[in-house]
């Protein structure tokens, strides 16, 4: 929350009229500077820092308080109009306070950041957002001037490329770039994420995008299967070992996975298959932060952002005793969903996009097959959907895919026997959950009204008392 300037608490007697002029002066050199201190304390707020910003003359024009520091810093007398005095805030510690200068597009100073922090951060805060405010400075000087050709460096490449991954990922759905977005505040601030999702959904290419647009992009994403790694080669996998651990093992010893996303990200794939005795290990991992590579004695600091994934419920492993509880708390620390194929509003849009990646642009589709596409179920999602274009790709001669190049089940009906299988293996899941609807839709990761409707489809009897009202509207 800001706090407006008021005329009784300015000792300087200009009162709120000067406070508000030199904040239009202030807003000259800096235009914007308002709304970004705004954004920036939205960012940073967990109610134990405080912003303030600074005029040249050292008078307080800005103030956002967290809410546990408000009867503290208000006791000193703090307020907008204020001329700053470090020592009024010398009962918060000196490292917890720290000041910068906030430069103009003439690299010349306009005003000073103040970051007060009881979590000791206050510098780096500080240094960080007066950078961030430094370069806003610069852009906003860049678009006055005529533009100019920019030169094709890797530093720009690279950024555009991380703007194509979240592109890519997010597509036209509104809601899973909501997800991202809420996954890149989370990764900048270190906070473990949890991938929920079918197979087939795109969680390792999301958790990519993240890494590519937190503050770790620098650092190595490094990928691991849990699913995929033998159980006894998992260990040495993760932790790594030092030479002469074990025979069989590399003369120089191995810089395990987490090790080598050291400053980056780790991402756990299919998490909920890792070994119980392997469970353990990681969660000391995880709250020491710190690795012991197999016959090492001296174990060695990690800086790592977790992000773990899979397709299984995990309470219920931890209820059945698969899943250490205190592990789940400590992967969970934000568990994120990512729809199937078939509840996205973009499934036409993605098709096409990967129809232009799979042909290098020169292939399209006819209308019946693009309406094929659209309302087939995706069991299989992204995946499923890439290799049904390749194979139409192939099968189509003239560049453009029609629906009888769509193999089955798109393109045609779907046999019986299919049907029936999934309506087998549905009426299955029902009855392992006692017709706990809500139980099976959690299970499946889809939405009551979504297994409402397939039930429908498939022919299974509806409880009278469990129809929902108005089942054309998913409800997530």
């Amino acid at each position: 929350m800001a706090y407006p300037a008021s005329g009784q608490h300015l000792p300087l007697g200009e009162g709120e009229l000067l406070v508000r002029r030199r904040r239009a002066m202030l807003a000259e050199r800096l235009p914007g500077l308002e709304e970004e201190l705004d954004a920036l304390f939205d960012t940073m707020d967990d109610g134990q820092t405080s912003l303030l910003c600074i005029d040249v003359d050292g008078i307080v024009l800005f103030l956002h308080v967290g809410v546990a520091m408000m009867d503290e810093l208000f006791g000193c007398g703090l307020w907008v109009g204020m001329i700053w005095q470090r020592q009024m805030l010398a009962p918060l510690g000196a490292e917890n306070c720290h000041a910068e200068p906030i430069h103009a597009a003439d690299r010349r100073q306009a005003a000073t950041l103040v970051i007060l922090s009881r979590g000791g951060q206050a510098t780096m805060i500080a240094r960080l957002a007066a950078r961030a405010l430094d370069y806003r400075a610069e852009l906003v000087a860049q678009r006055a001037r005529p533009p100019v050709p920019l030169a094709e460096g890797p530093e720009l490449l690279a950024h555009r490329g991380r703007i194509e991954i979240a592109e890519r990922v997010a597509g036209g759905d509104a809601g899973v770039a909501k997800s991202l977005e809420l996954a890149r505040r989370l990764a900048s601030r270190n906070i473990p994420i949890l991938l929920i999702g079918e197979t087939g959904t795109g969680k390792e290419v999301f958790a990519h995008a993240v890494h590519a647009l937190s503050p770790r992009y620098a650092g190595r994403f490094v990928a691991v299967n849990c699913a995929s790694v033998p159980e006894s080669l998992i260990e040495s996998e993760l932790f790594g070992y030092q030479a002469g651990a074990f025979s069989g093992g590399a003369a120089g010893g191995y810089r395990g996975r987490i090790l080598q996303a050291d400053a980056g990200v780790l991402f756990l794939d299919e998490i909920g298959d890792m070994p119980p005795g392997l469970q353990a290990k990681l969660l000391r991992v995880l709250e020491t932060r710190e690795v012991l590579p197999l016959g090492g004695d001296v174990p060695v600091g990690v800086d790592i952002q977790i992000i773990s994934a899979t397709h299984r419920d995990l309470e219920q492993s931890v209820q059945a005793g698969l899943f250490r509880e205190d592990l789940f708390y400590r992967l969970c620390g934000m568990r994120i969903g990512l729809p199937p194929l078939r509840e996205r509003s973009d499934r036409l849009a993605l098709a096409t996009r990967i129809l232009a990646e799979e042909s290098a642009g020169m292939a399209s589709l006819a209308p019946a097959a693009a309406t094929a596409l659209d309302r087939y179920n995706w069991p299989g999602n992204l995946r499923e959907l890439r290799n049904t274009l390749r194979v139409a790709l192939a099968l189509a001669e003239n560049g453009i895919v029609s629906r009888e190049h769509l193999p089955a089940p798109v393109g045609g009906w779907m046999p019986q026997r299919t049907v029936l299988g999934e309506r087998d293996r549905l009426i299955q899941e029902i009855e392992r959950q006692r017709w706990n609807i809500s139980a099976v839709a959690r299970k499946l990761a889809i939405s009551r009204n979504t297994l409402y409707r397939r039930m429908r489809g498939l022919a299974i009897d509806i409880p009278g008392n469990d129809t929902p009202e108005n089942l054309d509207h998913d409800q997530t």
